[in-house]
């Protein structure tokens, strides 16, 4: 959403919450995020007064806000700056001030740095003005550590109520809603508490990671057994004894993964692929939402994306169409871009052509070949010669054509490059490899296709048989000449072998750590009957190779959502050098 120039007005009742009419207060978890801006501490401090002030109105009695709130949970280095730290004490001392005579608890996360020059996330909680308890992590702790405030009823002293207020950041990459659930549920479980667990909901950076989490959890723990009190918006509430005080112990919470589904995900031919529906629209959404967010930060008006007509374009240009529909923005606002060259397929053209057409797109056409042919003059390049640079000249061309639209037009350029291409370096450096944002980055490819599916069936209608059609054509770069025929002279999996292959490829590697010879023992049970057990160990090997020696692409590619369990950015994810022999990881397979 477009950054709000005042901080949030208490103009909305929250749906969940009425007054008590009994001597209990209410509890809730504040995931709005609505008008949070990254390292601006001062702004936040403001957001967060007036979220206290409507939640007082309406009864509420203590709110947790997410992990490091005040300045947010990813400014990464910045944190080491004393001007962001000293900010961010000053805005901690402003909402002591300004709550002193409000009747609401609240728990914040800030950045502090100990005398001996430590970094911790610490965790306030407040009430009258007062700091009454903290907690804390160092800064630099796996995001899946928690460190939680528990409140303790004074009103009961053989049996005292507790409640545990549990703020986080956690990127979706490592922790799913689904996951979320779990968390709240073990861990209100465990500790016979009565539990919150707050996640941001905007306003963090998506370079890298998405922390849109839709879901905070509220459970109430009873007969021992926990109970799932609320999980909808704007904010999940239960209610607790209203005389307590802070524990006398602190504790951090760790989330881990359960080794059963792990152990499932191993053995599933389709590991990125969700099980359910929910998920499912839940990933379209933190995609477009990821989108959104980068335009609104970006202030752009316009998306650029080249469509082609094959699998990853025609994912980015439904991101895209639901990411300005978001804002607020025309359908025209995404500008459509085919660049027909010298291997493209009439199939893939008219299609790319009336998908962009059908969801209202500025839909342009640019032919690419004039230019090529005279850069291959320039170069000296025989254009008879259909090589690397044949192919990659046209990779470089059409980069060319979407930024220079994309100045001139006041917008981004959308990449659509997936996470398997990203994985196997299939990409054209400084070409298709460089983009304004990588919306599809942290999508492999089936579960490109599983999402396209998916928007076939959300949009139905005429656009749904042109998405049919894009799933069933080949995967294809096109970009040589295509055959008497008519059909592409390209076709990715019978060069590279199977993207289901990759994929579980991947997944073992990066998400499992396993090693090769482990991974191919797997691969060859998982898909027994499907494909050659020689078809596997070569595909297995070509990963490998391509896997290591196109690290020099990863190590310098733009920002792109993680929204699957792994991520391959140079940044926060798979961090290695471009270096690295793969020989012992060859050698393995032997």
């Amino acid at each position: 959403m477009p950054a709000r120039k005042t901080a949030r007005k208490n103009t909305k009742t929250p749906a969940v919450l009425t007054t008590p009419k009994t001597r209990r207060i209410r509890a809730a978890a504040d995931v709005s995020g609505a008008g949070f801006r990254l390292a601006d501490p001062m702004w936040n401090a403001r957001e967060i007064l007036a979220a206290l002030e409507m939640y007082a109105s309406f009864g509420v009695g203590a709110v947790v806000f997410p992990e490091l709130c005040v300045t947010g949970a990813s400014c990464g280095d910045l944190f080491r700056q004393n001007i962001l730290l000293d900010a961010a004490q000053k805005a901690v001392k402003f909402l002591l001030k300004e709550t002193t005579n409000l009747p609401v608890t609240f728990v914040v996360g800030v950045p502090e740095r100990s005398r001996s020059g430590v970094l911790y996330a610490v965790t306030l909680c407040i009430r009258a003005g007062k700091i009454i308890a903290r907690n804390k992590k160092p800064l630099d702790a796996p995001a899946t550590v928690f460190a939680p405030i528990e409140l303790v009823s004074t009103l009961r002293k053989r049996n005292p109520e507790r409640l545990i207020l549990c703020p986080s950041a956690v990127p979706s990459a490592l922790m799913t809603p689904s996951d979320f659930r779990s968390f709240a549920l073990a861990a209100a479980k465990e500790h016979q508490a009565d539990f919150i667990l707050a996640a941001p909901k905007s306003g963090e950076s998506v370079t890298d990671g998405f922390y849109g989490m839709p879901v905070c959890c509220s459970v109430m723990v009873h007969g021992g057994e926990p109970v799932l009190a609320e999980l909808t918006d704007p904010c999940p509430s239960l209610e607790f004894a209203s005389e307590f005080e802070p524990a006398k112990t602190q504790y951090l919470l760790t989330f881990e993964e359960d080794p059963k589904k792990l152990a499932a995900l191993g053995r599933d031919p389709l590991p990125f692929l969700p099980k359910d529906r929910t998920d499912t629209i839940w990933i379209a959404a933190a995609l477009e939402s990821a989108l959104a967010h980068r335009m609104t930060s970006a202030h752009a008006d316009k998306l650029v994306i080249g469509v082609s007509g094959g699998l990853d374009s025609t994912l980015a240009l439904l991101v895209s169409h639901e990411a300005v529909a978001a804002l607020n923005l025309p359908a025209s606002s995404v500008i459509a871009i085919s660049m027909p060259g010298f291997g493209t397929t009439k199939r893939t053209k008219n299609n790319a052509a009336r998908l962009a057409e059908l969801l209202g797109c500025d839909c342009r056409t640019v032919d690419i070949r004039p230019a090529c042919l005279q850069h291959f003059a320039d170069i000296g390049h025989d254009p008879e010669v259909a090589d690397v640079v044949f192919e990659n000249a046209q990779a470089r061309e059409r980069t060319q054509i979407l930024m220079d639209v994309a100045n001139g037009s006041n917008a981004l350029v959308v990449g659509t490059g997936d996470l398997s291409e990203i994985a196997l370096g299939w990409c054209t450096y400084n070409g298709d490899h460089m983009s304004m944002y990588a919306v599809n980055s942290g999508v492999p490819k089936t579960l490109v296709r599983h999402l396209v599916s998916f928007y076939a069936g959300e949009h139905g209608g005429k656009i749904a048989p042109v998405l049919q059609d894009i799933l069933d054509t080949p995967v294809s770069p096109e970009l040589v000449p295509a055959s008497k025929s008519g059909e592409s002279g390209h076709k990715t999996e019978q060069i590279l072998g199977a993207y289901e292959l990759h994929d579980f490829y991947l997944f073992h590697l990066v998400r499992l750590n396993e090693s090769p010879r482990v991974i191919l023992r797997k691969a060859k049970k998982v898909f027994d009957g499907k494909y050659a057990p020689e078809e596997i160990r070569r595909t297995l090997e070509l990963f490998l190779r391509r896997f290591f020696t196109q690290q020099f692409k990863r190590s310098c590619s733009p920002d792109g959502p993680a929204v699957s369990p792994l991520s391959l950015s140079p940044r926060a994810g798979w961090r290695v050098p471009s270096d690295a022999s793969p020989a012992l990881w060859l050698d393995d397979l032997k």
